[in-house]
């Protein structure tokens, strides 16, 4: 442990460098390149072109009641990891001494979301919180909390955090835990001839693993320790262009970035001291993966986006109620890119339509059930609108729910009906009885 502790950060700076900028929103990248902009003397930061006045206004002829249900009822962005941890608590088959251990835990975490306190440390405070139970119940609380989402919530450190994000099925899981266990210090050296050949891999094989591990997060809860609630910029612009829709990237929101040409003369100087040239060579390094990262960035978003409108068409045409069933890992085999890759380009980002702005990941919705053709969000209407017109006297129990949906050809489990109630703040069906009525 204390050597994955020593080496956590050794894992090829460019590719988490390029992981990051690729999950952070428009306004958290533009506090990360000021900052990059103070630190690095190579890269410089254009002021951006003020946007367009009218890309604020556009569509809001459009923008209907439904749009304005919708921002109401967007989560809050400003929820702590505990509230997020209380969701996923809610519906798992946790016995209530152990739910108690979880919470301890997660007050226990790191601001990266690591649970860095040693088990001694940990046994003395939840002593003194008055949890009954020992290391027995210590260890059971730790696995059940690293089985929640985000897949590394609760790991040691950043090692151990991408160990975890790792398939066990994978055929080539052993290589990828070798690598993260036992290379780092090569690989961030970029002396990968030597990885492979002490792993007996090509260097083909090896460029292969590391693109899988590209694709890892190393602070996977960090985004959602996020204490204020970002103000919402479009990334992506989505318009009627006479003979459809055009999908285009939002022009002016962050600022240019590029390389200081007299920063990259004095590097190539020879007149300039050894170290200094040396210096110079290391900023402009830097300075060129962020340049590279960025424009990355932008590819995938723009390939994302414009997958996803192309199957959400009835969305554009017809409005927010006819959203489609859309998985992301469908897209991402049909755009060939790794799944966790559309994650992060559609995280926090958001597009403004001809119906509103709109979350990028409001457009994947899961098919209700089996055969179904209906989108998460329309079932849950559903549900609303059954349990809202039910007698009162003797309200719908979650299976009378079922068969209901069922009679209209929308097959659901009946915990899937009991999530969507609970999402909806809609009590149980014996709460809901009113008697005398």
């Amino acid at each position: 442990m204390q050597m994955r502790g020593e080496q956590q950060m050794l894992l090829l700076p460019r590719m988490l460098m390029s992981i990051e900028i690729l999950q952070l929103p428009t306004t958290d990248l533009e506090r990360y390149l000021l900052d990059a902009a103070e630190s690095n003397e190579a890269l410089v930061l254009e002021h951006p072109t003020p946007p367009d006045p009218e890309v604020g206004r556009r569509g809001t002829m459009a923008d209907t009641e439904a749009h304005d249900e919708m921002l109401r009822n967007q989560p809050d962005r400003g929820r702590s990891l505990a509230d997020v941890v209380e969701e996923q608590l809610a519906t798992e088959e946790i016995e209530p001494e152990l739910r108690e251990w979880v919470r301890f835990l997660v007050g226990c975490l790191d601001g990266a979301g690591f649970l860095s306190v040693s088990d001694d440390r940990l046994m003395e405070l939840a002593r003194a919180q008055g949890l009954a139970g020992g290391e027995c119940e210590l260890g059971r609380a730790i696995a059940a909390m690293q089985t929640l989402e985000p897949r590394g919530l609760g790991a040691r450190n950043a090692i151990e955090a991408l160990l975890m994000q790792l398939d066990p099925g994978d055929p080539d899981y052993a290589l990828l835990c070798a690598l993260l266990e036992d290379f780092l210090e090569e690989l961030a050296r970029n002396k990968l001839p030597s990885v492979a050949r002490s792993l007996g891999l090509d260097i083909g094989k090896l460029q292969e693993l590391l693109g899988m591990l590209r694709n890892l997060d190393p602070r996977p809860v960090a985004r959602l320790l996020e204490e204020s609630v970002p103000t919402i910029v479009p990334d992506i612009l989505v318009e009627w262009s006479g003979d459809g829709h055009a999908v285009c990237l939002a022009s002016g929101v962050l600022p240019p970035v590029s390389i200081d040409g007299s920063v990259r003369a004095l590097a190539k100087d020879r007149s300039q001291p050894r170290d200094v040239r040396a210096y110079l060579r290391g900023k402009l390094e830097g300075a060129r993966w962020i340049v590279e990262a960025i424009e990355h960035r932008g590819q995938t978003l723009l390939a994302v986006a414009k997958a996803i409108f192309e199957h959400q068409r009835d969305f554009l045409t017809q409005g927010p109620g006819h959203l489609r069933p859309l998985f992301m890992n469908g897209m991402a085999e049909e755009l060939g890119i790794h799944v966790s890759t559309v994650s992060r380009a559609v995280s926090g980002k958001y597009a403004q339509t001809p119906w509103g702005i709109f979350p990028l990941r409001t457009f994947f919705q899961a098919a209700a059930g089996a055969g179904a053709d209906k989108a998460r969000d329309e079932v849950r209407e559903l549900v609303r609108g059954l349990i809202a017109a039910e007698d009162p006297d003797r309200p719908m129990s979650d299976d009378e729910v079922v068969a209901a949906l069922a009679g209209r050809d929308v097959k659901v489990a009946r915990r899937t009906v009991a999530k969507y109630r609970k999402e909806l703040d809609i009590p149980s069906s014996y709460r809901r009885r009113r008697y005398g009525t």
